[in-house]
């Protein structure tokens, strides 16, 4: 309408309208001046000549405070359509004006409102406010009016009460009660279906804290009363303006009185209201906890009580109160079961209440009447049981609060239910009650997992149990075992035996390894006799209660027909833990349990005290077949914790090693000291297990042990045998025989040849013959320990001696006498090599001690060959006091043998002269073979030994010469080792050597011959010897052309006949140098004689050549007596000399062809007359008497015999005919075999 509103003071003017008088006019705005127009009715215009402005009103309103109060409005709204407009006014009262035509539609002065006069109830709760209370008029005004709708106002009044009202009646539309807000509020008008209102919180500053903030307001005087508190509207509109006009004027007569200053908080809040159904706003006073209103409303609309019930159920703590108090005025049975069966309380008796009140609301009343359909969804209890008994009477058999009516009205009821034919409301209520008592069940036995119903109290944790009950109760007992919390185990196996019993050994497996089993002992299964059979003894299980109608198989097979395999999980990382997994134990599976857990325990943790503290507990427990294992343990632990052994050693090592290993490996560690305490500690246990095992095991192991320790050091078994000797209480070894057995076993294993004196200490650790009690072997035993002794005794003589030997030796060799020699011998000739050299004394007492060790222990030893090993052993010495002292020792000679066999008295033992001789031989030629040199002492040592043999058989001879023959090859020059000159096969080599050695050597024949006696060449064949030097001496004389020494020897070696010499002869019959003709003529007769058949063409050549020389020679001296001594040859020789002989020939006759040229005019004289001659010669040649003559050579010389070979007795030739001349000349000898 484009009009401006006006409110102002009402008029006492008569003919206005209402509108006018009551203060309100309507304006036009116009686009020209003046602007705006007033609009009036028509009932104005006629009185209404001027226009009025703003100012003449404000006047009027100073003026009118003059006389009679007069009203006005202060406050106008309109409303949403533009309809009506609602004032308010100084005097409370509140009017509606239609617009335009500012009709009054309605009109309440301030004592007609309904609930005018209301007072804030907060006021009374607070000193402050409640002085309000005294001067509660002032704030029965409205202060502020907006509109709610077109038909409704929103209303506000200073006490802070604001309420929605209707325009026809003012009834309060939000109900009984108004809303309540601070002093004042302002509002705006509604939108969306809410609307907004201002309020302002003013507090003053305690009078106490403003004194100490400003002391010197002390003098303001004390009244802190409510004077500034406007008494209404009115009052507070004229303060503005008097205010307003003082800020204007600034006359003494506006200012506001003087107040003393004060210290105010304010808050300005903007609170929302809405319009809501009741639904809302019932779900918003729940929501506020406003509990009693929203129970009204509920009241009132008919709506839904359970929900304030619930909202206070959930909100407060569990216990009889709230259950009393909120759950059992809820009626939805879904839902109060849903309550009992998920929500947990703090307190463990308040979880009990829950369920309890849960479980009243299950029974068969609640099954009966969902089956007749009468229970509507309602949580229906049973009719006789009142809700504050505490349900543990409702459940506890023992007490007899039902009577037999009560338990005759259950049975019925129970007998009326057909639980094959269940619904599925009856199903699901089956199935929670079913929980409900699991819970329960759970609950109780959480309770004694914490101690008792005391204890539970404060221990008891409801996050803990919330995860508790519904936990698969399996997997709580694998947790609690993995936890080591044995009590709980236990109770869980009491109390829900049929759920784990079966999987007892599998939770027990799931202990830690680490977990002493002393700790969960009285959880282990036991077996006992029953009836002389072995079985484990069964776990003792308890129930909490009395099995429930809804748990009995007729009702749990139809609620639950498939039942969850609750252990199944146990076994999957597992699966070898199935086989125990059963109802009834065996004792078989639980041995077999057992064991296999032992050796987890030990395989996994190496707690070995740990695997051995299980099996033990078997075996108190009477488990069987669990010895071997425990015995095994034991062993280990022993190892492992004391022997300060291998820590890393596992059962499955230990196991796979022989007893006589684990015995070495218990005993390694342990010090010399501490040995005999831990043979006690460990040994001595470990041999009595290996015993009860199998018997005869510990002697044989102990026995093994020792001679093992034995082979390299007999310190240790010295104490086991000293600590078993006959006088000791605790003895190692107990039987006597086992004792010597094992001592001799002992001794003679040791391979070290130091510990006499600890074999002297054993033996002396042995008991005597007759102590103690004699089985079949002791006799024998004895008669070893005393062949031990002399055996010992032996030893000791050795190493007396410096011959340490280890006592096994002496016993191997005691009955062999190869060995007992060498032994001998060895023992000899190491005393022989002492330095500085032993006395003849200390020979002596060898030789004692030899004789000695021969009469006890080698008896396979005759003393003769002790005597010749001594003997020899002196002889041996390199020492010429110790050959003197086996001289004595020895039969020098044959006679001195008879000598000693004629003498009387008991005769000193003398080895034997063939003996003797063999020990001087043997002797001598050691030392002969070691010498280097002639001059070395080692040849006088083989010369004193070789002159021990005073009548000097030959074989002493030989040696003798052989040292002088030395002498001889040194003398020539010769450097030769005497072991070359002995080893030396050809001895005529020697010679050889030394007529190598200088050139002049071939003249000293005697002495060359002298050497080949001594030296033995050719054997004892003296001719062949005498021959073979004087062939070298010949050869070596041509080489030098020495014809004339040539010539003695070869004359030599004719006269000897010595046949081998004919090539030497016939070189020096060759030799032109050697002018003696008749002499090479003989020579070459000599070889002819002795040549083999094919050199005798060549050697007649030049026998034919020589013959011509000496005729020619004759001629020629005739001629020539100064060329006597030539040779000439004659060219007739060479029809007689074949072309062999002339190639022969033709070197040697060269000087005669010379000659021949020379002398050739008185050769041809010659020849010419001495034709007759040379035939004569030649006849003579031809003629059988020169060969006979020739022949006289083959016959020995001077009657000298040729040696054996050609010595012939008496009738030799008797049968066979021994031809003594050459085949080719035996036509030309009447007689050519040797004569008699």
């Amino acid at each position: 309408y484009r009009l401006l509103l006006v409110g102002g003071c009402e008029t006492d003017e008569d003919g206005v309208s209402k509108a006018t008088g009551c203060g309100i006019s309507a304006w036009r705005v116009l686009s020209g001046s003046p602007h705006y127009k007033q609009v009036t009715s028509y009932e104005d215009d006629i009185r209404t000549a001027q226009r009025r402005g703003l100012l003449r009103i404000m006047n009027l309103r100073f003026y009118s405070r003059r006389g009679t109060e007069q009203d006005g409005i202060f406050k106008m709204n309109l409303s949403p359509d533009g309809t009506l407009l609602a004032a308010i006014h100084f005097s409370g009262k509140l009017t509606i004006w239609s617009i335009p035509s500012l009709r009054q539609q309605g009109e309440w002065d301030q004592t007609d409102q309904p609930g005018y006069d209301e007072v804030n109830p907060d006021w009374r709760l607070s000193s402050e406010k409640r002085k309000k209370i005294k001067d509660k008029e002032s704030y029965y005004p409205l202060i502020d009016v907006n509109w709610w709708a077109d038909n409704s106002v929103i209303l506000a009044r200073c006490s802070g009460a604001l309420t929605v009202s209707s325009v026809k009646t003012l009834r309060n539309l939000l109900g009984k009660s108004c809303e309540w807000f601070e002093s004042s509020p302002q509002v705006t008008s509604a939108h969306d279906g809410g609307f907004l209102s201002l309020e302002c919180e003013i507090k003053l500053v305690p009078k106490r804290l403003r004194l100490e903030s400003r002391p010197g307001d002390e003098d303001e005087g004390e009244d802190d009363s409510d004077s500034d508190d406007e008494n209404s509207a009115k009052d507070r509109y004229f303060s503005y303006l008097k205010q307003g006009l003082y800020f204007v004027t600034e006359m003494e007569r506006f200012a506001p009185p003087r107040k003393r200053p004060r210290t105010i908080t304010k808050n300005f809040r903007l609170v929302s209201l809405r319009s809501t159904t009741p639904e809302e706003l019932y779900q918003r006073k729940i929501d506020n906890e406003e509990y009693e209103e929203a129970l009204s409303l509920a009241q009132a609309y008919g709506l839904d009580s359970d929900l304030v019930y619930q909202r206070q159920w959930r909100k407060s703590a569990v216990n009889v109160a709230s259950i009393q108090d909120y759950l059992s005025k809820i009626k939805k049975r879904a839902w109060v079961l849903h309550e009992c069966l998920e929500r947990v309380p703090e307190n463990v008796d308040a979880a009990k209440k829950l369920l309890q009140y849960g479980l009243k609301g299950t029974d068969l009343e609640a099954l009966v009447a969902i089956g007749k359909g009468e229970d509507g969804g309602r949580f229906i209890l049973p009719g006789e049981v009142d809700v504050g008994i505490p349900y543990e009477h409702f459940l506890s058999p023992d007490e007899e609060t039902d009577t037999e009516k009560e338990a005759r009205k259950h049975q019925e009821l129970l007998s009326s239910v057909n639980f094959s034919k269940l619904t599925l409301e009856q199903k699901e209520l089956c199935r929670s009650r079913l929980k409900l008592l699991t819970y329960l069940d759970r609950l109780e036995t959480y309770e004694e997992i914490l101690g008792g119903p005391h204890a539970a109290e404060q221990h008891y944790d409801g996050e803990f149990f919330k995860k508790f009950r519904n936990q698969n109760i399996v997997l709580s007992a694998r947790t609690y075992a993995r936890e080591s919390n044995v009590r709980a185990l236990e109770i869980l196996f009491t109390f829900h035996g049929s759920s784990l019993l079966p999987h007892r050994q599998a939770i027990l497996s799931n202990f830690p390894e680490t977990t002493s089993p002393h700790e969960y002992a009285f959880l282990l299964p036991e077996a006992c006799y029953k009836q002389e059979t072995l079985k484990i003894i069964p776990w003792n299980e308890q129930k909490h209660r009395e099995e429930d109608w809804c748990e009995k198989a007729d009702c749990k097979t139809i609620v639950e027909p498939t039942l969850q395999d609750e252990g199944e999980f146990l076994y999957e990382t597992q699966p070898e833990l199935l086989k125990y997994r059963t109802t009834e134990l065996s004792v078989e599976l639980v041995t077999d349990w057992y064991l296999s857990r032992a050796q987890e325990i030990e395989k996994y943790a190496m707690q070995v005290d740990c695997a051995l503290s299980l099996v033990r507990l078997g075996m108190e427990r009477n488990i069987p077949g669990l010895q071997v294992l425990c015995d095994n343990l034991i062993t280990l632990e022993t190892v492992v914790y004391e022997t300060d052994g291998d820590r890393t050693l596992t059962l499955k090592e230990l196991v796979e090693m022989k007893d006589i290993e684990k015995l070495r490996l218990l005993m390694k560690n342990s010090s010399h000291e501490k040995y005999v305490k831990n043979v006690y500690q460990w040994m001595i246990p470990f041999l009595h297990r290996c015993e009860n095992q199998s018997p005869g095991l510990a002697n044989s192991l102990l026995k093994e042990y020792l001679v093992t320790l034995a082979k390299e050091d007999l310190t240790l078994p010295l104490k086991i045998f000293q600590n078993s000797k006959p006088a000791c209480q605790q003895k190692i070894i107990p039987e006597q025989d086992q004792l010597m057995i094992t001592a001799l076993e002992c001794i003679y294993s040791c391979e070290r040849d130091d510990q006499l004196a600890l074999c002297y200490d054993i033996l002396e650790c042995l008991p005597q013959r007759g102590y103690g009690q004699e089985t079949d072997k002791t006799s024998a035993l004895h008669d070893a320990v005393d062949e031990l002794e002399q055996i010992l005794s032996v030893s000791e003589l050795l190493e007396k001696h410096g011959l340490q030997k280890p006592v096994s030796f002496v016993k191997d060799t005691k009955d062999n006498a190869g060995e007992a020699r060498k032994l001998m011998i060895r023992l000899t000739r190491h005393m022989g090599r002492k330095q500085p050299s032993i006395s003849e004394t200390q020979w002596k007492e060898l030789l004692q001690d030899m004789l000695d060790m021969q009469q006890k222990v080698y008896t396979c030893l005759q003393s003769d060959t002790c005597y010749e090993i001594f003997t020899e052993s002196l002889l041996c010495s390199s020492s010429i006091d110790n050959i003197h002292l086996a001289g004595q020792m020895m039969h020098c000679s044959v006679w001195s043998m008879d000598q000693l066999a004629s003498s009387k008295g008991k005769p000193q033992y003398r080895v034997s002269y063939a003996r003797s001789i063999e020990l001087v031989l043997a002797a001598g030629r050691e030392y002969f073979n070691s010498s280097t040199s002639l001059t070395d002492s080692c040849m006088d040592l083989a010369r004193c030994c070789l002159q021990l043999i005073v009548d000097s058989p030959s074989a002493i001879q030989e040696e003798l010469d052989l040292i002088r023959a030395l002498g001889y090859l040194e003398e020539f020059g010769v450097k030769i080792l005497p072991l070359q000159v002995r080893l030396c096969s050809d001895r005529l080599s020697l010679i050889k050597d030394c007529l190598s050695q200088l050139s002049t050597n071939y003249k000293q024949s005697a002495k060359l011959l002298g050497l080949a006696n001594l030296l033995r060449v050719a054997g004892d064949d003296q001719i062949e010897r005498k021959g073979q030097v004087l062939i070298l001496l010949v050869e070596q004389a041509l080489n030098f052309q020495d014809y004339k020494a040539a010539s003695m020897h070869c004359q030599e070696l004719m006269a000897a006949g010595y046949s081998k010499s004919w090539e030497v002869c016939s070189q020096l019959g060759q030799s032109e140098g050697y002018h003696d003709l008749d002499m090479r003529q003989e020579l070459m007769a000599f070889a002819l004689t002795h040549c083999p058949p094919s050199a005798i063409e060549a050697l007649l050549g030049v026998s034919s050549s020589l013959q011509t020389q000496i005729l020619y020679q004759a001629v020629n001296y005739q001629l020539l007596p100064s060329e006597g001594g030539e040779n000439v040859n004659t060219s007739g020789s060479s029809s007689l000399i074949s072309k062999d002989a002339e190639d022969e020939s033709s070197v040697s006759s060269s000087q005669s062809a010379d000659l021949l040229y020379w002398t050739t005019a008185k050769t041809m004289k010659v020849l010419s007359n001495t034709t007759t001659t040379t035939k004569a010669m030649l006849h003579a040649v031809s003629d059988g008497q020169w060969w006979k003559r020739s022949l006289t050579y083959l016959r020995p010389l001077h009657g000298q015999e040729f040696g054996d070979v050609l010595k012939s007795g008496p009738g030799e030739n008797v049968t066979v005919v021994k031809q003594g001349c050459h085949p080719f000349y035996e036509s030309l000898i009447a007689d050519p075999y040797v004569a008699e």
